[in-house]
């Protein structure tokens, strides 16, 4: 604390003594903004669009799932009805689809998360796009996240003109889904 204070003292003098004059600006002319990134990902259409797709997707895989499932208690069913001999047969054979069931209930979930990080991480690049532009466009010098606000008047709240901005041009954009 104390070399920022003699550094900014040195940097007062120096602007003093100089002839040309300093081009420092005071805390008046900043233009300072804050947004809540969360409320915007979460209240922006987009998000809510692709929840939907990514979550019927989901019901899907599960509808699928389910069938093979229905399968499996079928054929173990019909196992107990066999003699030693076919049964040791079916037995592998069920086995396998179990086997393959539990590949394919994995891969289908771990797509569901990869689309849905790979839907969110562009979201969230267009979000950090609006808010920039946002800031650009309006003469804003410093837009925070709210989230690192310890204390901030609701007069900065930028959060609103943000979120009517991103779900205007989405919805003019024709709405596309993940």
């Amino acid at each position: 604390w104390m070399i920022s204070w003699s550094i900014r003292a040195l940097l007062v003098v120096a602007c003093l003594l100089s002839p040309v004059a300093c081009l420092v600006p005071s805390a008046a002319e900043l233009k300072i903004g804050y947004v809540n990134l969360v409320r915007v990902f979460d209240e922006y259409q987009r998000t809510k669009d692709s929840e939907q797709v990514l979550e019927q997707r989901g019901k899907q895989k599960q509808s699928e799932l389910e069938v093979r499932i229905g399968e499996l208690k079928k054929m173990r069913q019909n196992l107990e009805l066999l003699n030693d001999q076919t049964k040791e047969a079916k037995s592998k054979e069920l086995e396998e689809k179990s086997d393959e069931f539990q590949r394919i209930k994995t891969k289908s979930e771990r797509d569901l998360v990869r689309d849905r990080n790979q839907v969110a991480k562009q979201i969230l690049e267009e979000i950090d796009g609006a808010v920039t532009a946002y800031a650009k466009a309006n003469g804003f010098s410093l837009v925070l996240d709210q989230r690192s606000l310890v204390v901030g008047d609701d007069v900065y709240d930028l959060t609103d003109e943000v979120l009517k901005s991103l779900n205007d041009r989405y919805a003019a954009g024709g709405k596309k889904g993940p």
